[in-house]
């Protein structure tokens, strides 16, 4: 008879190892759209506080802030053509300068919300504003009067489409 030595032969560590990189795999992917999942819903949440931020400023003041070309820095300070400053929101070095009806601030940006003065989204890119908006054909037929969106995953601007999120699609 032969002495036979326990142990696992190699065939039976390579059948271990290739089941485990398997499921590594399937739970790498399946984090990773998670985590995707949990971007788009953050970044949502904040086109939806930034739309009743600036309801609420148009409320107080009479009009939306101007859309600035490029950039959506007034959507932190917003210059007005009454000459004086209004803030929709609050965070760093910003002071708050209360004129003509303004009774903010109406959103409290936390660290990370904004970078190099604009509103970014969750992947770091700043979102697009537009006032007056317009009628979107991809999205529900009605005319925005502002116009929210962030470039999305894909991190590219798209104009409101593809992969962008915005507040006239939900």
């Amino acid at each position: 008879m032969k002495n036979r030595s326990s142990g696992f032969t190699l065939i039976e560590m390579i059948v271990v190892m290739t089941i485990i990189m398997i499921l590594a795999g399937l739970i790498t992917g399946a984090a990773m759209k998670a985590k995707q999942r949990a971007l788009v819903t953050q970044t949502k949440a904040m086109i939806s506080g930034l739309e009743t931020a600036l309801g609420m400023f148009q409320m107080d003041i009479g009009g939306y802030p101007t859309s600035a070309a490029g950039n959506n820095t007034n959507l932190v300070t917003n210059l007005t053509t009454l000459g004086g400053t209004y803030y929709i929101g609050t965070y760093g070095p910003y002071t708050v300068v209360a004129t003509s009806g303004w009774s903010g601030p109406y959103m409290n940006f936390k660290t990370g919300d904004l970078v190099s003065g604009s509103v970014v989204d969750a992947w770091l890119r700043a979102y697009h504003y537009t006032r007056p908006g317009t009628v979107h054909a991809g999205g529900p037929d009605y005319t925005t009067y502002i116009d929210i969106y962030s470039d999305g995953p894909n991190k590219a601007d798209n104009g409101g489409g593809v992969d962008d999120i915005s507040n006239w699609t939900r």
